[in-house]
């Protein structure tokens, strides 16, 4: 009987040691959640954003300030209202011998009127007044006397500050400015509906993610477990365990990992939500119920782009930056003019009272035969028959000498008009690249869905055929572990393939413009 061969007792405590770190390793698994996860659409995702995103909330105010803007802007235009009251009771000495030695007066007056501003520069103001005068002066003819004066100013710039463009220029800019914050609205939907898909894809990449990492553990043990029993039965040597064990540990820092980023893209896409605090998916894990299925899109360039020039908000709110800038140059055209306004006047007057009549109409006579009486409504009347009729018309030309010899302002205006007309474009330019850009990735992504997914599937028929070698001892344990992190990789490579591409999808949507049509969102009652 042949003599066996002695194991050296080193040996024996080296082979003892790697047995006992042989053991499966148990991976911490979290404590699953006292509440289930919450599984949302993709639908209900971007419903949820609309509804409570902080930045849509935020953004969604600007449009109704301007709409208080464009209120107030003409305002000025509101009739205005006035009315005053005056009385006054004075005793003076007299300065006149046949006044007596001190003159009493008592007086009471009272005025309302009506004044508005025209669109085309004018000011119409209508003045109703009334007074009443008491006093004790000698040789008065009447006494107390009603006055009543009925009056309407016109005044008209005929030149400089004349016509509507010129004097609803702040109702006009408010309108641009309302129509630039519905536009940057539209520019903050496309971008949070953006952000949701992208987020959203995101977790479900991944939850996948995490999927293949813990399949791919599981293997590993698995093989780990083949090989220590290979050790206990002789057929494997404790090298083959050592380098299992290492790869059960390379996996296990790669599921912690995927499970950490998996805990970030949920917790961005609730940020993102901002789900209320008694939702049923706030304290809850958030699972994507949809699946990414792919619908290949043939877009050209060209049809891209002229879809691109006519949607994004970017362009209208460039467009608008265009015709503020010539409200400005009109404005500045119309400042250069010189002042000539038109003054136009028409008043009625009024009088009543007691008349005395004096001895042969002489009131030195002393001698009153007799006296007229009349009232207050008198005088009222009298003016409203415009039985004293009076008009004035009157030209006011000014010329500042700083609009002959300086025209700053109008060339800064100039200038900024073509700077803006520059900008729109450089826009243009920009939204050209973008959106050769975006088709680009989605061509790439398209064409990587399919070597992604027959990568993989060589993968998988190169692993089941070294694992066949290995079994029968044809293999070495470095080439099935190389070519199970090979498969791992090509099945992430595959699973990133497919939300590249819905996010490419997604993108071109977003620099077409086309975001919240092709989706059929609607964001309160704004029509976009």
């Amino acid at each position: 009987m042949p003599k066996r061969k002695k194991v050296p007792y080193a040996g024996w405590m080296f082979l003892g040691l790697l047995l006992c770190l042989s053991r499966p390793i148990g991976f911490s698994q979290e404590q699953k959640s006292a509440k289930p996860a919450r599984t949302m659409t993709l639908k209900e995702c971007l419903a949820a954003a609309l509804a409570n995103n902080l930045d849509l909330s935020i953004e969604a105010l600007n449009p109704g300030i301007s709409e208080a803007s464009i209120s107030e802007s003409k305002e000025k235009y509101i009739p205005e209202f006035s009315l005053s009251y005056n009385k006054q009771d004075l005793n003076q000495p007299g300065t006149w011998g046949v006044e007596g030695a001190s003159v009493a007066s008592k007086s009471d007056q009272y005025s309302f009127g009506l004044s508005q501003r025209i669109v085309t520069g004018a000011e119409v103001s209508l003045l109703f007044l009334n007074s009443q005068t008491n006093t004790s002066r000698a040789f008065t003819l009447i006494n107390p006397s009603y006055f009543s004066n009925f009056r309407l100013n016109l005044t008209q710039p005929l030149l400089k500050g004349f016509g509507p463009k010129v004097n609803r220029i702040d109702t006009l800019k408010s309108v641009i400015q309302h129509d630039q914050s519905v536009s940057g609205l539209k520019a903050r939907l496309i971008q949070t509906v953006y952000d949701v898909e992208e987020a959203y894809w995101n977790l479900y990449s991944a939850i996948e993610n995490v999927k293949v990492q813990e399949n791919s553990l599981e293997q590993s043990r698995a093989i780990l477990r083949k090989n220590q029993e290979g050790v206990r039965i002789g057929t494997k040597s404790a090298l083959e365990i050592l380098s299992s064990e290492a790869e059960v540990a390379q996996y296990e820092d790669s599921l912690v990992s995927a499970r950490s980023a998996l805990e970030q893209s949920e917790t961005r896409l609730k940020k993102i939500l901002n789900l209320p605090s008694d939702s049923p998916a706030v304290d809850r894990p958030l699972v994507p119920a949809d699946k990414p299925v792919i619908e290949k899109k043939a877009v050209s360039y060209d049809e891209a782009l002229a879809i691109a020039l006519q949607e994004r908000p970017e362009m209208a709110q460039t467009e608008k930056d265009i015709e503020n800038s010539a409200l400005d140059v009109s404005f500045s055209r119309n400042q250069l003019l010189p002042q000539l306004d038109l003054t136009f006047s028409t008043w009625s007057p009024g009088q009543s009272g007691i008349k005395y009549i004096y001895d042969n109409n002489n009131p030195f006579t002393g001698t009153i035969i007799g006296k007229v009486e009349g009232s207050r409504a008198d005088a009222l009347k009298e003016a409203f028959k415009r039985t004293y009729k009076n008009w004035s018309v009157n030209l006011l030309l000014t010329v500042p000498f700083s609009t002959i010899f300086s025209r700053a302002n109008l060339a800064k205006a100039k200038m900024q008009e073509e700077q803006t007309r520059l900008r729109q474009e450089q826009q243009q330019q920009a939204i050209s690249f973008e959106v050769a850009e975006a088709i680009k990735e989605l061509r790439n992504a398209e064409r990587k869905i399919d070597s992604s997914a027959a990568s993989r599937e060589l993968q998988e028929k190169r692993v089941a055929a070294e694992m066949q070698r290995y079994q029968l001892g044809l293999g070495t344990i470095e080439w099935l572990l190389n070519y199970q992190r090979q498969l791992t990789n090509a099945k992430t490579t595959e699973i990133r393939a497919l939300i590249d591409y819905k996010l490419a999808a997604a993108n071109l949507e977003k620099v077409m413009g086309t975001t919240l049509k092709s989706k059929g969102l609607k964001f309160r009652d704004y029509e976009f």
